[in-house]
């Protein structure tokens, strides 16, 4: 018998479940791992529903498999995480500090035994409830770099480019950068830039500035103090974009150098200016997070990451 199995992500109801398809596709391709379906999209929908009214059931059904879910929805765990079975592991990002007591009950509920997190803070936050028969790891969110594009740097038409949520504060200050460059944002709340995934891979692609900031400074409401490196900033380097934004307190453990640049909050218009005007000179730092990112930030490293700490795990 293998010693994993992958409940793998049987819907698509979000752009952001792309990272989980990625991180999916990097698992199927492991020697070590069986691969089963979870729900579809129409059961998906129904289990959501019957578990905000009622408890999730665990039934009398003991396996001895290692099931692995990617992905907080609890839909995905039907049934494999409501049977009894040799471990239960689960990763997930966006593990807010405001959702903390949620997940923690989550864990209770269904007797997970390993929770990887994508970030640093909250693997360390649920080590300290001390649950029984549990651990947290942190394994960061990481990038498929081939499925990735990039222009020639002189050819890109996006000076800078913003995507998903904004830092309203520092886009309100750099607003008038529109009058000599080109600057994509977010121009209706929840409208998205790109509509589809090409769109979206030839718009980073085509982007020389992207300007990347941790939730827990646009949005301390969602995020609560976690700090912690997103897809977006994996993806903008393996698209070759320069970042201009707020180092993630998580980054500097997994990069030996700071990647971005930091804003200037003083004078952020003639900071961008003077990047567009000298972009040349920043090409090599570019060019060394594009390596970093192909060599260390893939996914094929996140499931190495996971398959050591799973087959370590003492109950």
């Amino acid at each position: 018998m293998k010693p994993f199995t992958l409940v793998k992500t049987n819907y698509k109801n979000h752009v952001s479940m792309d990272l989980y398809h990625e991180f999916e596709k990097s698992i199927a391709k492991k020697p070590n791992w069986n691969i089963k379906n979870g729900v579809n999209s129409f059961w998906a929908i129904c289990i959501r529903q019957f578990l905000k009214v009622f408890p999730p059931l665990l039934f009398p059904i003991t396996k001895k498999e290692t099931y692995v879910v990617i992905g907080y929805q609890k839909e995905k765990f039907f049934p494999y995480f409501h049977y009894h079975s040799r471990l239960k592991v689960l990763w997930m990002y966006d593990a807010w500090e405001p959702l903390f007591d949620e997940i923690e009950k989550t864990i209770r509920q269904y007797k997970i035994n390993i929770v990887f997190t994508a970030s640093k803070q909250s693997s360390e936050y649920f080590n300290a409830l001390n649950i029984p028969n549990f651990k947290s790891h942190w394994i960061p969110e990481a990038v498929d770099y081939s499925q990735y594009k990039f222009v020639n740097y002189n050819n890109r038409t996006t000076d800078v480019l913003q995507l998903g949520r904004k830092w309203n504060e520092f886009h309100e200050r750099i607003l008038p950068i529109e009058e000599n460059f080109t600057y994509k944002y977010e121009k209706v709340r929840g409208q998205i830039i790109f509509k589809t995934r090409e769109d979206f891979l030839w718009g980073l692609a085509n982007s020389k500035i992207s300007i990347c900031v941790p939730s827990n400074i646009t949005h301390p409401e969602i995020s609560g103090n976690i700090s912690t490196i997103t897809n977006r900033y994996l993806q903008s380097m393996a698209s070759k974009c320069l970042i201009l934004g707020k180092l993630p307190s998580d980054m500097l453990a997994v990069f030996d150098y700071n990647p971005i640049i930091e804003i200037d909050e003083a004078d952020p218009i003639k900071q961008i200016e003077e990047i567009l005007n000298n972009f040349e000179n920043y090409v090599p730092l570019i060019e060394k997070n594009y390596q970093t990112v192909k060599e260390f930030h893939n996914w094929d490293n996140r499931v190495t990451q996971m398959e050591k700490f799973i087959l370590n795990y003492k109950l």
